[in-house]
């Protein structure tokens, strides 16, 4: 990434054609990549963030004969007023240039991007409107060589941040209710299950939370010492069923009559595992709906 963005990954991160993109900078002259000297086109993180825009507002009606005649002021002030006209494009337009700073590791970008949406909106929404939809991107972008490990590492560390700084606000609480919330092990991504650990919290229960790549054996130890009503697991990698099948089964063995709260199983897999106090979660409505 370091060596610049070829037109083939342009086309990935903005969804605009490589063919299309040749043919605007011939037509309308709207990038001057680098060469290597193979003759082939090198393009930066700004190229990148101004294709960005440019298909934002060609997503509004703009022709690409208008946007090329466009200074870089006049293309922010047409960004500017989407983002003020349209929360759609607010928000795709977010989550772009949150994109862009993974990219660049500007950790001033991402943090002033991000707190122009948090001034406005709950920390949920933060989260389902930009959050998620930006993680899923950066997962598809890491899985086809796009991003570095660094990269994404560094967008999730940022939004690690913002959750743990979240949960640490909300106030201590005692109650009957008393979550331990846990990832299995070789599971390491933990962003769900923080913001999981904020609504359970919010809620008003009690929570202990172990955080990723957990022994059962020890998560049973610490339902046992908390006094837990309520294990809460998440799987991020998929697996076959029987995998699942044994883990569940050793599960019911750990935890007994306690309720056991599940995500990342696809529903046909739960279906087939389901069990009295076992809840299969398909997406963050369902323990928004078991709190």
């Amino acid at each position: 990434m370091n060596k610049g963005l070829s037109i083939k990954d342009l086309e990935n991160l903005s969804g605009i054609k490589a063919h299309t993109i040749r043919m605007w900078e011939k037509r309308h002259a709207i990038f001057d990549p680098d060469r290597t000297e193979t003759n082939i086109r090198l393009y930066s993180n700004d190229d990148l963030k101004k294709l960005l825009n440019i298909a934002s507002v060609l997503d509004h009606g703009m022709k690409i004969s208008k946007v090329s005649s466009l200074t870089s002021e006049e293309l922010n002030h047409e960004i500017e007023l989407l983002q003020q006209e349209n929360l759609d494009s607010a928000r795709k337009i977010i989550i772009n240039d949150l994109i862009v700073a993974t990219l660049m590791c500007d950790v001033v970008a991402f943090e002033n991007t991000y707190r122009s949406y948090a001034s406005k909106y709950t920390l949920e929404q933060c989260v389902e409107d930009i959050i998620s939809p930006l993680l899923v991107r950066i997962g598809l972008m890491w899985s086809v060589s796009k991003l570095n490990p660094a990269q994404e590492h560094f967008a999730s560390q940022m939004v690690r941040q913002k959750l743990f700084a979240a949960i640490d606000r909300l106030p201590m609480v005692k109650s009957e209710e008393r979550f331990v919330l846990y990832l299995p092990e070789n599971e390491d991504h933990e962003i769900g299950l923080l913001y999981s650990y904020y609504l359970i919290k919010k809620a008003g229960h009690e929570c202990v939370y172990l955080g990723p790549s957990v022994p059962l054996n020890d998560v049973g130890e610490c339902c046992a010492n908390a006094n837990a009503t309520t294990v809460l697991c998440a799987f991020t990698i998929q697996r076959n069923i029987e995998v699942f099948e044994k883990y569940t089964k050793q599960m019911a063995e750990t935890f007994g009559p306690q309720r056991v709260m599940i995500h990342g199983i696809t529903e046909d897999i739960g279906y087939q595992l389901s069990t009295k106090n076992f809840h299969f979660l398909r997406k963050i409505e369902d323990l928004k709906n078991l709190l």
